[in-house]
This record gives structure tokens, C-alpha cells and sequence, in this order.
């Protein structure tokens, strides 16, 4: 189904359904929604984010941005 469509859809049941029903309804889809994106990490996890954290701010290790990786990766790309 096109998004047209959908739009189309979501604009009638929205003039139909009661403020309060609507609102609730909102709420029950984004709340089911997010929670596909909710995680924990265990303790084994976060020892070793602490260590890389610990090893990037004595030096021993360095990041990159996302302009500089892309600028490394065409370089060698064209090599």
C-alpha cells in the first residue's frame, strides 16, 4: 500500500475515533514500538566498554569520524 494511501486511511480513523481513544491509541503503538529498541547490557559488557573508555582517554587508543573513515575508505577504493 502507498504511503498516499495510508495517510489517507490514517486521516479518516483519526475523524472518527474520540480524542481520548485516539490518544490512547497513539500511545499503545509507540509504547509497543519502542520497546523493540530497549536492551540492557550485562555486566561482562559494561567491564569492557569501561576498559575501551579507559584506554581511549589515556591515549592508547583513537577514534575516528564518520568524514574520516569515509575519506580513508575512497582513497582505497581508487588504489
Amino acid at each position: 500500500m502507498k504511503s498516499v494511501a495510508i495517510k489517507q486511511k490514517m486521516h479518516r480513523a483519526i475523524d472518527i475515533i474520540e480524542d481520548e481513544d485516539f490518544l490512547k491509541a497513539v500511545h499503545i503503538i509507540l509504547n509497543t514500538k519502542s520497546k523493540e529498541y530497549e536492551f540492557e547490557l550485562n555486566e561482562e559488557e559494561k567491564s569492557e566498554l569501561d576498559a575501551l573508555r579507559k584506554q581511549h582517554k589515556s591515549g592508547k587508543t583513537k577514534s575516528y569520524t564518520v568524514a574520516e573513515v569515509r575519506k580513508h575508505a575512497y582513497s582505497k577504493l581508487k588504489k
